[in-house]
């Protein structure tokens, strides 16, 4: 297993759990107590994870600004996100036009989409999504100029924002960082700048997020719940947070493995 899925397993097993000794860590995850060791030593010093006597937990509640690296958040909840990416391909209507927010989900929903080889036209602030978008001879797409933002293929800055602010799409799919009774939020003010453009620019906005992002909060707004015509997530989100929502008269489709 590469060392950015190992590690991604491991968030992902300490989210739930909050915290595990390092045997723990090994048996549940069929990894030996060295290699849990070193990973958990490198999560630690790049600020993942928080070292305890004998285990490690979880470090970045309360650090908004904080995000994985690019290769472990590429992994992270990576099952769920195949399924969310799916089922957001199969609302897009051939000859519709489509503004593709940047990030992990949203980029499963793009590899579906050309495996569906549906004809419309695509506007993304994403260099791997372009990229994929590349390889169908179906898809029309424009990428929004800007600023490659460092680690990754996102692109920002006012002349993303300005292109994205001309135009009219008919549907959005969009990711988040964080969700929580205050809104939709991110990491950063730059991504948040872009994403308020392309929720304006479009008719009709999806939003694609896994369970874990419920209902936390990031460092910047960038939107309201009533923003959203309909929030795709997998079945593992909280009943308490779906009821919630459904409360707030917020469409929700939960994605399981069976309907994959």
């Amino acid at each position: 297993m590469l060392p950015a899925k190992r590690r991604a397993r491991i968030i992902e097993f300490l989210r739930r759990e909050e915290m595990a000794s390092l045997k723990e860590l090994a048996e549940r995850l069929d990894m030996s107590v060295s290699t849990i060791r070193r990973d958990v030593e490198y999560l630690c010093t790049t600020g993942h994870l928080m070292r305890t006597h004998g285990g490690a937990m979880m470090n970045v509640s309360d650090r908004k600004g904080f995000e994985p690296e690019a290769a472990i958040s590429s992994e992270l909840e990576s099952d769920a996100k195949l399924r969310i990416g799916k089922r957001a391909a199969a609302l897009i209507q051939p000859g519709q036009t489509v503004l593709m927010d940047s990030g992990t989900t949203t980029l499963a929903a793009a590899e579906a989409l050309v495996a569906r080889d549906v004809p419309f036209t695509a506007v993304t602030n994403d260099l791997s999504i372009a990229s994929i978008f590349s390889q169908s001879r179906t898809i029309n797409t424009f990428v929004a100029g800007g600023n490659v933002r460092p680690g990754s293929s996102t692109l920002l800055g006012a002349s993303a924002v300005r292109m994205i602010e001309q135009l009219r799409a008919d549907i959005a799919i969009i990711g988040a960082h964080a969700v929580s009774t205050d809104g939709l939020s991110d990491s950063s003010i730059e991504l948040c700048e872009v994403k308020r453009a392309i929720i304006s620019a479009a008719e009709f906005v999806v939003l694609l997020v896994d369970s874990s992002k419920f209902f936390r909060r990031s460092f910047s707004l960038f939107g309201a719940l009533e923003d959203i015509g309909l929030i795709i997530t997998d079945d593992r989100i909280n009943p308490e947070i779906l009821k919630e929502l459904k409360q707030r008269n917020i469409p929700v489709e939960t994605v399981s493995e069976e309907v994959a």
